[in-house]
């Protein structure tokens, strides 16, 4: 039987690897190819004979291709896998010059005659377009969802704005009014014109949040001292707190290390969370009190941001439906605030999640990781 069945691998092998629809490439110890099947001659667009006994660095750009047989001849020289049985992503280049990204799964195979490779090339073109595709609906969708927070917010960012334009109205009139006097009061009109200049100026920063945390950027990751994000958010939810009769306060842990994150997008979560908490004690005319509280801490690796309300707390019928998307207690809400808010801490490689609290409210809380550096 076992005779057979060796004999049946042998005539039809060479059918068999070239019905996969993954290149497969054998290479010997210096990284010469040795056989291609069918599928890696349509990938890269040479014949057979011109692959066979070529370096495989010929089928990639060369800032991979030295690199790669690094790893080979580091693999033979002391065992270390950086590649063998382990696979990677990395970039591939076909006879007419085109890259195009793929896996590469690298196996051992030692016979009498010596150690021998073989390699299964994945196209990820589609793959990788697919998530680009992804990624791009999820930014669009998180674009929408800011400038709804934003309309939702609309009444508390007038009552901010106005009230800096209407003192420098009145500071304007005053320093009209000096400067038609015969004998100008050159000290009042100078504290007149400083105290405008700052009203415009106060003005001028509550455009410039807004502006900041709506305007649709690529996802730039960057070294971020979240308690600094979440005390600038602090100064755009202020006014949404105060318009609800809430005390909005902060208790963040000066020792908090930095995190590699997109600032705009994190502020987006902690801005939701903070204006559903709002809702929440709103909704129940802040009969459990008026404090709100963000809180900041780092454990286990992990920067941790808290928002700790006195609302109804969550139902249980609610908990298993809460981070999904189109799901809303909202009268007017479209249901994905939170999805996304999941979405965008989850590809952050943390965590989104609440507990009711003990007395009254929830705590919705994410969790970031501490980069390796830090």
């Amino acid at each position: 039987m076992n005779a057979e069945r060796a004999q049946w691998l042998a005539d039809y092998a060479p059918q068999i690897l070239d019905a996969v629809v993954d290149a497969i490439i054998t290479i010997d110890s210096t990284g010469r190819m040795l056989s291609v099947n069918a599928a890696a001659i349509r990938k890269f667009g040479y014949t057979e004979a011109e692959m066979v006994g070529q370096p495989l660095a010929m089928l990639m750009p060369e800032r991979f291709a030295r690199v790669h047989q690094g790893y080979v001849e580091n693999y033979l020289a002391n065992g270390q896998a950086k590649i063998i049985g382990v696979g990677r992503e990395l970039v591939a280049q076909s006879k007419s010059g085109h890259e195009f990204p793929i896996y590469l799964a690298v196996s051992e195979i030692r016979t009498d005659q010596g150690v021998f490779f073989a390699g299964i090339v994945r196209d990820l073109t589609e793959q990788k377009a697919a998530e680009e595709a992804l990624y791009e609906q999820r930014e669009r969708l998180s674009q929408v969802a800011r400038l709804s927070t934003m309309g939702e917010m609309t009444a508390s960012i007038a009552h901010e704005i106005n009230q800096p334009l209407t003192a420098i109205s009145m500071y304007a009139q005053a320093c009209m009014k000096l400067l038609k006097m015969d004998d100008v009061n050159t000290d009042k009109l100078d504290d007149a014109l400083s105290k405008l200049n700052r009203q415009a100026l106060r003005a001028g920063a509550v455009i410039e949040r807004i502006q900041r945390f709506v305007r649709h950027e690529d996802g730039e990751r960057q070294m971020v001292d979240i308690n600094a994000l979440v005390s600038d958010l602090g100064h755009l939810a202020a006014g949404d707190a105060r318009l609800h009769g809430i005390d909005l306060q902060f208790d963040l842990d000066p020792g908090l290390p930095s995190v590699l994150c997109d600032p705009i997008q994190v502020q987006q979560v902690a801005l939701n969370l903070i204006r559903n908490a709002i809702d929440a004690m709103h909704e129940i005319g802040c009969a459990n009190g008026h404090q709100l509280t963000v809180s900041t801490y780092c454990e286990g690796g992990n920067v941790e941001v808290a928002v700790i309300d006195c609302g109804t707390g969550v139902a249980e019928d609610q908990t298993d439906l809460l981070f999904s998307a189109f799901h809303t207690t909202k009268k007017d809400g479209m249901g994905m605030g939170l999805s996304i808010c999941k979405s965008i801490i989850e590809d952050h490689g943390g965590e989104l999640n609440f507990r009711n609290n003990e007395a009254c409210g929830s705590t919705f809380y994410f969790r970031l990781p501490v980069t390796a550096d830090e």
